[in-house]
């Protein structure tokens, strides 16, 4: 069976944004939720996909938190 919407990273949801900045345990501001969405881009062209499920998001993100606010 293959992956449903759910299981990516939707970078237009503010609350989904904000999600993964609590679990990071970073501000949820506009300038943290763009510097994900930032992060993301970054990470689709380094893995050459188009979307990013949550969990290889969260790997990169957690690497990368000292970006954030």
């Amino acid at each position: 069976m293959g992956m449903s919407d759910q299981d990516y990273v939707n970078f237009s949801q503010d609350h989904e944004l904000n999600y993964r900045l609590r679990r990071l345990g970073k501000r949820q501001t506009e300038d943290n939720r763009e510097m994900l969405r930032r992060m993301g881009e970054e990470l689709k062209t380094q893995a050459g996909k188009p979307r990013l499920q949550h969990g290889d998001f969260h790997t990169y993100a957690s690497k990368e938190k000292r970006r954030l606010d």
